[in-house]
């Protein structure tokens, strides 16, 4: 979406083409958010953004709670575990929307409080001055209620992309004593019950009697055209037809998507996950009402990023057509992209209060980048697998003094090189990272290097898979468009040689077998450190002479930190001009001058 397309949003919002729309939104006391956080939405498409922790779904659940009699306490209740604190104040939410009646806006309060025996029941209360709300000036002849504005009427459609699960995921890996205690059993049961459904896919039926009604809520449907047609605009794929089926012949109640191309037919046992959450939004979205507020926690989830731009161009749209509020939260920097500041809104935790707060209600990409992680264009990233190799590669770039150490970011992502080969290289090679390098540990390096791509015919595309999983360590699992593994080969294979391509450029080893023994092999010895020299394993070493600079006995802990920073002191003492420094040094200028 280019400007022009976003400034016909905003010109439709200022003309008041959306209402009744949510204006704002405002916490006086809310989990863990600062005391009267505030949320303005001045984009019809607005993006909550922040690391984990920022209490973005919880926002959204609020949001969700604020239309007509919705009670919030269906997902946030207090257990024994869990306890909700009402200290000092009520946990509320107030949210704002533009009253015809009063041609103004106007504020609605919901407040949480114990109905009957339900301690976590949310409804609408009388304006709050303690709230900093303006007295209720009505009763207004557009207004229902006698002592405070009417909540706003407006359908809602929220949709958990983590918790999109078919009916055969549901069954087999969340299963309970009725499809089975083990797989296996499960996969019998699966495969027992399978012939029925098949039976009321071919039939079409919209009800199918087998120990009680099978088919729920009447769905057993093909998508329609225009269904269709979004379907395979976002995944990219060309399906003749997609047939969606509501059941519970698994004993549970969820979906079955059958995906149809000219040449298979298959469902989301097949299929990779990423196809049957689009079809699940697309039905979902497709059927709306005009004016619908559509809630999307994390959409990128199991979306692959050429996917994730194509569901931003529906969104836009159909919020364009249909005249929807969109607010979603996500970590994803191909959805922020699409989005003007004003509607992107980064939640941070303040360190001095440990509480979430919204710096600003406007934020440019680069900000929000920045707080989830994502590099800032300009700057190389360095990613490692642990603290100290972190500090090492900072050793080596400080060769370059302070303006080339401008010109990199370092970071380490936990879960070492199987983690990053299988959850995050192949992002990035899908992406075309040229501004990321990634240092492994030393005792990762394969003996052989990875075979250049152009040179395997396409007949050896299983074979160079193969290598490549050798050589990662992992087997690696590809989200193409359309579905990982199976849901298309040619897009498989173009995304093995594509990532072998990547890593042969960005991707790389440090020196010596682990950070630990470079730095021990090559640090100042003094007596301190003597006695430790015959233990075989370095990180024991350092957890040793941690306890001893201490004084803590061998019943006392030494914390990670502990661990580090004696790490780091040792670190300091290894001759910044070591040859092994230099050739890693040499490895960042090449990074930087070729962006990676």
């Amino acid at each position: 979406m280019d400007d022009a397309d976003r400034n016909a949003l905003k010109a439709m919002l200022a003309a008041r083409k959306f209402d009744p729309y949510i204006s704002h939104i405002r916490f006086p006391h809310y989990k863990n958010l600062a005391p009267d956080l505030k949320i303005d939405f001045d984009f019809p498409v607005t993006a909550l953004v922040g690391a984990n922790g920022t209490n973005k779904s919880s926002i959204l659940r609020a949001i969700q709670g604020s239309p007509g009699n919705e009670n919030l306490g269906v997902y946030w209740f207090s257990t024994s575990t869990d306890p909700i604190a009402d200290t000092g104040a009520r946990n509320a939410f107030i949210y704002g929307y533009h009253h015809s009646g009063a041609g103004k806006v106007v504020e609605v309060l919901k407040l949480r409080i114990k109905k009957n025996e339900d301690p976590d029941y949310w409804e609408p209360s009388r304006a709050l001055a303690s709230y900093g709300m303006a007295k209720f000036d009505g009763p207004n002849a557009q207004n229902k209620n006698k002592t405070r504005w009417d909540t706003i009427t407006k359908p809602v459609i929220y949709v958990d992309f983590r918790q999109t699960l078919s009916a055969f995921d549901r069954a087999f890996y969340y299963g309970t004593k009725e499809q089975g205690q083990t797989f296996r059993d499960r996969k019998n049961f699966l495969r027992k019950r399978s012939p029925r459904l098949a039976e009321a896919i071919k039939l079409g039926a919209t009800s199918y009697s087998f120990h009680g009604e099978r088919i729920v809520g009447n769905v057993n449907r093909l998508l329609t055209d225009e269904e269709l047609k979004f379907a395979c605009s976002i995944l990219d794929r060309d399906y003749s037809e997609i047939q969606w089926v509501r059941h519970r012949f698994f004993n549970v109640n969820g979906a079955t998507c059958v995906l149809r191309t000219s040449d298979i037919s298959y469902t989301e046992a097949f299929a990779g996950s990423g196809e049957f959450a689009v079809v699940r939004l697309v039905v979902a979205l497709a059927r709306a009402k005009p004016g619908s507020l559509i809630l999307l926690d994390e959409p990128e989830v199991s979306l692959h990023p050429g996917a994730q731009e194509r569901l931003m161009k529906f969104l836009f749209a159909r919020v364009k057509k249909l005249k929807h509020q969109v607010v979603l939260a996500t970590h994803s920097a191909g959805i922020i992209r699409w989005l003007p500041p004003e509607a992107i809104k980064v939640l941070v935790v303040d360190p001095s209060t440990g509480k979430v707060v919204l710096p600003s209600q406007a934020s440019a990409a680069e900000e929000a980048f920045f707080h989830i992680g994502e590099p800032i264009a300009g700057k190389t990233t360095v990613i490692v697998e642990d603290e100290l190799a972190k500090h090492i590669v900072i050793k080596a770039i400080k060769r370059g003094g302070a303006s080339f150490a401008s010109r990199f970011s370092v970071k380490f992502y936990p879960g070492g090189s199987q983690t990053l080969w299988s959850s995050y290289l192949p992002v990035f090679s899908a992406e075309a990272r040229s501004d990321v390098l990634v240092l492994l540990d030393g005792d990762r390096k394969p003996s052989a290097e990875l075979p250049d791509p152009e040179q395997v015919a396409e007949a050896g595309s299983e074979q160079l898979r193969e290598t490549l999983n050798g050589y990662a360590g992992v087997k690696i699992k590809f989200g193409v468009d359309g579905g990982a593994e199976g849901g298309n080969k040619v897009q498989v294979s173009a995304a093995v040689r594509g990532l072998v391509k990547w890593a042969r450029e960005h991707v790389d080893y440090l020196p010596g077998t682990i950070p630990e023994a470079f730095v021990w092999d090559n640090m100042a010895k003094t007596a301190e450190t003597a006695e430790f020299d015959g233990m075989p394993d370095p990180k024991k070493r350092f957890d040793d002479l941690a306890r001893k600079e201490l004084d803590r006995g061998s019943f006392e802990s030494v914390s990670s930190q502990d661990i580090l920073a004696t790490q780091l002191r040792r670190l300091a003492t290894v001759p910044p001009d070591h040859p092994d420094l230099v050739r890693l040094h040499e490895r960042l200028v090449k990074a930087a001058a070729s962006g990676g």
